[in-house]
């Protein structure tokens, strides 16, 4: 495996793991709580992470997921071992995608709008691995901060 895709798996390993404590012992409903109006529970967002995630990794290494979005956002009622799950295939998926990858697709470019309803975007691949990466890390600071929340209330 190149060392920059072996980073990033090493990258979302670790974040992984700091979702993964910020739900951890929350039963359904907690995981489900929502610290106000127009904002996110946990579940939410690991929903939403691991789908974006596998989107716009998955545009890096040239092996695209469909997704529901606006579903991601609606998301409730599962259990810590479903979205633990969710995490989990992800890791393993890129584990074994990344182990074929050359760094030359890194400069390809892309058009985000050809796998997804919005106006045209142009990207290189390693544009959108960084993507997957910074939307991963963005909204794990959101999560930490609604786990606060919730043990605050």
């Amino acid at each position: 495996m190149e060392p920059i895709f072996a980073a990033v798996l090493r990258r979302l390993e670790d974040m992984h793991q700091e979702y993964m404590a910020y739900m951890d012992g929350l039963s359904t409903e907690e995981l489900d709580w929502s610290p106000g109006p127009e904002m996110n529970s946990l579940c939410v967002l690991a929903v939403h992470v691991t789908a974006a995630e596998r989107f716009w990794i998955g545009l890096g290494i040239n092996d695209v997921s469909e997704r529901d979005r606006p579903a991601e956002f609606r998301a409730a009622g599962y259990e810590l071992q479903a979205l633990e799950a969710r995490f989990a295939a992800n890791r393993v998926f890129f584990r074994e995608a990344f182990a074929g990858q050359e760094l030359n697709r890194l400069s390809e470019v892309v058009d985000v709008s050809d796998y997804m309803d919005r106006p045209s975007q142009l990207v290189t691949r390693g544009y959108a691995l960084l993507r997957g990466l910074d939307h991963t890390a963005e909204h794990l600071g959101h999560a930490g901060m609604t786990r606060q929340l919730l043990d605050r209330r």
